[in-house]
């Protein structure tokens, strides 16, 4: 039963994460999960450890806070229309009960002078051959203040890589979704490689 209620607020977070943009309503993520609203409000907030409310809303203003650094000249306004805020004013209010700061001021404070990304942008996109080829995005790391870049090839078509399709046998995969404070799930797996 467990492992069924897991797939199922896991599928529900890859849900949001991908439609952050959009109204997610306690109605269409419950369909998501296939569960009566009542029922998977109170499963959800009891394995993720958040409503769905807080959760939306923390990947919302985690993906905007990534925004502001890769798009130093995109309009704060438009970040917060495009990760899902219905205005600058609940957007203000929620980045800076999260990071403690304006979003202006995070923008200038953590402006990273990289080689991914040019300081200069044209209508809010990065310039330069890495802004065709890549999309760059960031997240912020509450518990280290550290910036985490992802960078995704936009056209895997100008890979020059010969690529072989082979049939393989049944395999199982794992994977480990953590919601909380990074230390505490690497305690968790330094303990369990130990044993």
């Amino acid at each position: 039963m467990r492992e069924e209620y897991t797939f199922r607020i896991n599928r529900v977070m890859d849900y949001i994460e991908a439609n952050i943009d959009k109204a997610l309503s306690l109605e269409k993520l419950a369909d998501v999960a296939c569960f009566s609203r009542f029922h998977f409000h109170r499963i959800f907030a009891a394995m993720v450890g958040e409503t769905t409310n807080q959760f939306i809303q923390r990947i919302r203003v985690q993906k905007a806070a990534g925004q502001l650094l890769v798009y130093p000249r995109k309009p704060v306004t438009t970040v917060a229309l495009d990760c899902g805020f219905s205005g600058p004013a609940t957007f203000a209010r929620a980045f800076k009960e999260r990071y403690g700061m304006s979003a202006s001021r995070w923008r200038n404070e953590y402006n990273i002078d990289s080689n991914i990304r040019k300081a200069s942008s044209n209508n809010g996109q990065p310039v330069g051959k890495m802004s065709e080829d890549y999309n760059i995005s960031t997240i912020y790391n509450q518990d280290t203040n550290q910036i985490k870049w992802s960078v995704e090839m936009k056209d895997t078509n100008k890979l020059k890589v010969e690529v072989e399709v082979k049939d393989v046998p049944e395999f199982t995969v794992a994977y480990i979704r953590h919601t909380g404070r990074m230390r505490e799930m690497a305690n968790c797996l330094a303990g369990c490689l130990q044993r």
